[in-house]
């Protein structure tokens, strides 16, 4: 469960290193889900520190419930920055994606991604 204020760490090559969530849609956020981030550590990349960005969380804490019955849960919160027509700002994924986000219609951020959970 994401909320206002969660800090989430970017797994992707964007630059961005740690984020701040800003707004969900709704009360909070799930794996999938897309979320309005400021970026609060940043190295020289795509992102710079400060800048105002959107976000697909593909990690979270709070465990989530697959329809098999098998609930996943990890051990960060963590997100992958997107632009505004919902296509990655990096070039690779790192660490796990969940397939929830076939879903969700996610499917660049599931191609980039090295590790599908």
């Amino acid at each position: 469960m994401i909320i206002d204020g969660t800090r989430l760490v970017v797994t992707d090559n964007s630059g961005a290193k740690e984020v701040e969530c800003i707004k969900t849609r709704g009360r909070y956020a799930s794996i999938g889900d897309i979320i309005t981030c400021s970026v609060k550590k940043a190295i020289k990349g795509k992102v710079s520190q400060g800048q105002v960005v959107k976000a697909v969380v593909v990690e979270t804490k709070k465990e989530v419930q697959r329809k098999d019955g098998s609930v996943i849960k990890f051990d960060k919160n963590s997100c992958v920055l997107v632009n505004q027509k919902g296509l990655p700002i990096g070039t690779r994924v790192l660490g796990f994606v969940t397939h929830e986000l076939r879903a969700r219609q996610m499917m660049k951020v599931l191609s980039l991604a090295a590790r599908v959970f």
